[in-house]
């Protein structure tokens, strides 16, 4: 008699594999949903972000749509006294030809977002923007326009002279007297720190043959409370000479060489004179903070590691804290190329200000892209320690 055989139970029929199979299926189920609902989260802070509206004010810039902007420039009053067709003219006139780039500019209000729109790398307007009251489905507030503001100067048209009578026959007529032929003038335009004398063709210049406006190295704010704001003179001088001679001293009667701009004929600018001590000092350091700005910029370094160096409750926390690196360039690697650490200003014991400026190259799967850095910064000795008070992008 043989032994009948043992059926295999089923793992079906198995209660551990049944409640195995329910649990991996809910886990399965619960990742789907959470996939879902953070890229619908993502796509909704992501389209809250306040680069899309400055994109749509910027693109008014870009596309010369002047008729747009007369109703939200600030200073259209100022520009064409209220004449829409002049404004619209002399805009046209103005940015014909010329290559138009926006940014973004530091603003340590929170509830402001600050951009610089540029003609040739010129400043010519700058907008801001605000939040708008509404927010997405999620929370994230939008924003909106605040206000468009273009810096450029009113030139009134030339009056139209009135006609000559022409003569009658009964009266002879008059000898015409001879017209001296004008003379050419070349305007000059010398930018100084306050104090130094300009000269431009063996003249002196001062306030009785030249325009003078005294301005400030630094934006209003820039510096710390208590910390004088280095003055500026400009001058402007018109000359007969095409290649006018320009002469600059400081206050001890020390010459010093103006430096020529790269863009402008006849526009010169004179620094003030550097510190060469705290250049030696701390120029290697400022250069590395630069990098590593950048390097924040295009999601190669996190926030933390500048908020290391930024001083308690200073802008350059606030400029951070509404900086985003959201639209990195997507790369490889990066490198730095021609920099530069200059303009080392001591404007008190505790604090001085310096610029650092490289090419930052991005190596992407379409080449490498090349973007010009330049930063200025404000740096601070607060209780002992040197930190970063405030600072300018470029």
């Amino acid at each position: 008699m043989t032994a009948k055989k043992k059926k295999k139970k089923s793992i079906l029929k198995s209660r551990f594999y049944q409640v195995y199979f329910i649990v991996v299926a809910v886990v399965l189920i619960a990742i789907a949903i959470g996939t879902f609902w953070l890229r619908d989260v993502l796509a909704d802070y992501e389209s809250a972000q306040p680069v899309y509206a400055a994109q749509e004010v910027a693109r008014l810039f870009e596309t010369g749509d002047y008729q747009r902007l007369y109703d939200l420039d600030t200073s259209a009053e100022q520009i064409a006294g209220g004449d829409k067709a002049f404004y619209l003219e002399s805009m046209e006139e103005i940015t014909s030809g010329k290559s138009v780039e926006w940014s973004d500019a530091f603003s340590t209000d929170e509830d402001v977002r600050k951009y610089n729109v540029t003609l040739d790398g010129e400043k010519f307007a700058s907008f801001t923007l605000v939040p708008s009251g509404q927010t997405t489905r999620r929370g994230n507030r939008l924003w909106k326009l605040g206000e468009v503001t273009t810096y450029v100067t009113r030139q009134e048209p030339e009056p139209t002279p009135e006609p000559e009578p022409e003569p009658t026959e009964a009266e002879p007529e008059a000898e015409p007297t001879p017209t001296p032929e004008p003379v050419e003038l070349f305007e000059c335009r010398v930018t100084v720190p306050s104090g130094y004398s300009v000269t431009v063709d063996g003249v002196a210049l001062d306030e009785q043959n030249a325009q003078i406006a005294a301005g400030q190295l630094f934006e209003d704010g820039f510096l710390p409370e208590g910390v004088e704001n280095p003055a500026t003179t400009v001058y402007v001088y018109h000359s007969e000479n095409e290649n006018p001679s320009v002469e600059v001293a400081d206050e001890t009667g020390a010459a010093v060489t103006p430096k020529a701009d790269a863009k402008r004929e006849r526009v010169w600018t004179c620094p003030m004179k550097e510190d060469e001590e705290l250049k030696q000092q701390y120029g290697e350091a400022a250069y590395k903070l630069g990098q590593r700005i950048a390097k924040f910029m295009s999601k190669d370094a996190n926030k933390n590691a500048i908020m290391k160096v930024c001083l308690k409750n200073s802008p350059a926390r606030a400029i951070f804290d509404n900086l985003s690196n959201t639209f990195a360039t997507p790369h490889t690697s990066s490198s730095f190329k021609n920099q530069e650490v200059t303009e080392f200003y001591k404007l008190s014991d505790t604090c001085f200000t310096c610029r650092v400026s490289f090419d930052y190259v991005l190596k992407t799967k379409a080449g490498d892209r090349v973007f010009p850095t330049a930063y200025t910064f404000c740096v601070v000795n607060q209780n002992g320690k040197g930190g970063l008070y405030n600072l300018q992008i470029y």
